[in-house]
């Protein structure tokens, strides 16, 4: 008697559930394959849609890459640096009014300030984050602004706006420089 209660202890600890005792049932059918050929096609799906996605952006870049190209060849400064040129300081009365710039003036200096931008473009090329995020947002002003002016060519008060607009693009890319060559100058 002994022996038989060791023995039932003994399964009862190997097999607490007692599962030994169950019947064999063999399932009717493999559940497995259609969830793995369900699983691969879904997984071809996404492959799919990253390499469609990945060709889009590749293609995307080149045809901006090859727009900004074409127009910097198109688009021949009249110097290779250019200078901003002042208009004349006007010095008579001190209760005189300074004379307001002429339209020709205002044009040509936002001509040689594009001139400047391009130019610090492809030399410094891109702009840390912060900075960039100011440039973004002067360029997007620059372009509401050129819309204005399709309108109205002839607006002095929006060439001043342009004017100013890109100097402050060209004092972002000067401060980089002056950022820059003072880590420089520090190591």
């Amino acid at each position: 008697m002994k022996v038989l209660n060791m023995h039932e202890i003994r399964q009862k600890q190997e097999d607490p559930l007692n599962l030994r005792s169950l019947p064999l049932v063999m399932p009717e059918e493999d559940g497995w394959p259609p969830i793995e050929s369900a699983l691969r096609q879904q997984n071809r799906r996404g492959r799919l849609w990253k390499g469609v996605g990945g060709t889009l952006a590749v293609a995307a870049t080149l045809v901006l890459a090859l727009a900004l190209l074409l127009g910097q060849r198109f688009e021949s400064p009249a110097t290779d640096t250019p200078e901003i040129v002042a208009a004349p300081v006007v010095q008579e009365v001190e209760s005189a009014p300074l004379m307001a710039p002429t339209l020709e003036s205002l044009i040509a200096m936002s001509q040689q300030l594009e001139g400047r931008v391009r130019l610090y473009r492809e030399q410094m090329g891109d702009l840390n984050s912060n900075a960039l995020v100011y440039q973004v947002e002067l360029q997007d002003l620059i372009v509401q602004v050129d819309e204005e002016l399709s309108m109205d060519p002839g607006s002095r008060e929006l060439w001043g706006q342009r004017v100013n607009l890109l100097l402050d693009v060209t004092q972002l890319y000067e401060s980089s420089l002056r950022r820059d060559y003072q880590q420089m100058a520090s190591l």
